[in-house]
């Protein structure tokens, strides 16, 4: 009777081995099926952030960190807002790989290029992300009024590019100077942002980006939680079965 016990015994344990062991593929595939980006964030806290206008969460310590199926098509667009303005729109080139993450750096200009097949000429635009009834100049000429915390300003892709713009906040009687980035392609948009923190902190220096690819990171694989727990039985079911 004793023998048949420790038999009995040791034929449920090695099942369990067993058990644990095809799910333990089944549990790591679950979690490395999806792609991530890391939506970074300097300008504070509380932000929210959307991917083509699906809200997808708030800023956290300076990050979001959004799942996303690797097979799907990827989102064109995220957009950072702070209530009802429009802090930062930023875009996106392609969906991370299955278990990859893709770090997205605010920047101090992005290139929005036109949607594919879309007619162009040698129109394009320039869109600056400013406080609400700032005055914008270009090269000394007027070019509008912020309204809901951007101004949208067409130019010829075909002349020299302006040099300078100036804002003008006559409420609080500040005015600020800056360099212009460069045009625009044809049909497309650059979105300046004067007040977007691109780093932790100013003093890290930070070359401005003129492709709208965001930044990558290698890809990271850690073991979760459900592939940790079968580990863990494998290991507790084998050293049962020595001790037998």
């Amino acid at each position: 009777m004793y023998h048949s016990a420790g038999g009995a015994t040791r034929t449920i344990c090695l099942a369990c081995v067993l058990l644990l062991a095809a799910a333990l593929p089944a549990a790591a595939a679950g979690e490395i099926d999806t792609g991530r980006y890391v939506v970074h964030w300097f300008n504070g806290d509380g932000a929210e952030v959307s991917f083509d206008g699906e809200y997808k969460g708030t800023i956290a310590n300076t990050e979001l960190i959004v799942a996303v199926d690797s097979a799907a098509p990827p989102a064109r667009e995220y957009t950072v807002w702070r209530g009802e303005r429009l802090m930062y729109t930023g875009f996106i080139e392609r969906a991370p790989d299955a278990g990859e993450m893709i770090d997205l750096f605010p920047q101090r200009y992005q290139v929005e290029r036109p949607a594919p097949g879309a007619e162009v000429n040698e129109t394009g635009w320039y869109q600056f992300y400013r406080s609400d009834g700032e005055e914008v100049s270009i090269d000394g000429r007027f070019a509008g009024v912020v309204e809901g915390g951007t101004l949208r300003v067409a130019v010829n892709t075909t002349l020299p590019p302006p040099e300078e713009f100036v804002c003008r906040n006559k409420d609080r009687g500040t005015m600020s100077r800056h360099q212009f980035p460069p045009l625009p392609p044809p049909g497309g948009t650059v979105h300046v942002y004067t007040s977007v923190q691109p780093a932790p902190h100013f003093s890290v220096s930070v070359t401005p980006n003129t492709s709208s690819l965001p930044a990558e990171a290698s890809p990271t694989s850690l073991p979760g939680f459900g592939t940790a727990g079968a580990v863990a039985g494998l290991l507790i079911a084998a050293r049962s079965l020595r001790q037998r």
